[in-house]
């Protein structure tokens, strides 16, 4: 299920000089079709998604007659970074340029999909773009103890709620290894991880990256092995002297005088 879902992810094209701001459908020149079933009028179209953001996206894969073979409308979004070869080639394209709420039909040609040439079937979808994040990217330093932070979504100062010592932390995360081995993520328990923060309820690189981090703040944090494991490690998941690769979100934050 797993892979037929990375199978029925986005598709939605824009960059192609045959393509106009009115059009609803259109055939690219390697055979990528796309047709707009339910549009957003542009008065209400405040973004439309572009290399670098995060989507979230509903999408049906059938076959050419229409049978349903797999859907996630009105479950869970599946999310992923456009650009980022993430998903397919023709659902990477197929999903830029689009308003939240905007609906496209797409058909897939199989080089564009998971065949390595031209040979097998087209992949037949129906897409919906449920949301988009663009990151307002920040500063990048490194602390006196050697964690490494950089921004990767600022929150410009007149909007930042500050985390500071005793503060309540919602936190979303995903860890690696620097070879990019996946360790953990709270993502995959549809649930962020909450503590104290400066409390010693988390190692003490990450009471440090999240100090003064605002809220709805991203950051991308590299945590030394004294910081974080030692030399030790966590057995198996984690080596002894291992550095810990981490992307943050601050989802929700109260304060300690609000508890």
């Amino acid at each position: 299920m797993k892979f037929l879902y990375r199978t029925t992810c986005f598709l939605i094209i824009v960059f192609s000089s045959t393509v106009f701001a009115n059009d609803k459908s259109w055939k690219e020149d390697d055979g990528l079709e796309i047709t707009i079933t339910s549009s957003i009028d542009e008065s209400e179209c405040e973004i439309k998604s572009a290399g670098g953001d995060v989507v979230d996206q509903y999408y049906k894969l059938t076959d050419e007659k229409g049978v349903e073979i797999g859907s996630n409308f009105g479950k869970k979004p599946y999310t992923f970074t456009l650009g980022r070869n993430q998903v397919i080639p023709g659902m990477d394209r197929a999903m830029r340029g689009m308003c939240i709420g905007e609906i496209r039909k797409v058909v897939i040609p199989p080089k564009l999909g998971f065949a390595k040439d031209s040979t097998g079937q087209p992949l037949y979808y129906t897409v919906q773009l449920v949301n988009l994040f663009r990151a307002n990217p920040g500063e990048r330093w490194v602390t006196e103890e050697g964690i490494q932070i950089d921004q990767i979504h600022k929150i410009e100062a007149d909007k930042c709620k500050k985390a500071e010592a005793g503060d309540k932390i919602y936190q979303q995360y995903v860890l690696r290894l620097e070879d990019n081995t996946l360790v953990d993520s709270s993502y995959s328990r549809n649930a962020p991880f909450v503590f104290r923060l400066r409390n010693r309820e988390v190692i003490d690189g990450m009471d440090i990256a999240m100090d003064g981090m605002c809220e709805g703040e991203r950051r991308r944090v590299v945590i030394p092995s004294e910081y974080g494991y030692g030399s030790q490690g966590s057995p198996p998941e984690i080596p002894g002297g291992a550095r810990l690769f981490f992307e943050i979100v601050l989802e929700k934050l109260v304060k300690r005088d609000e508890l």
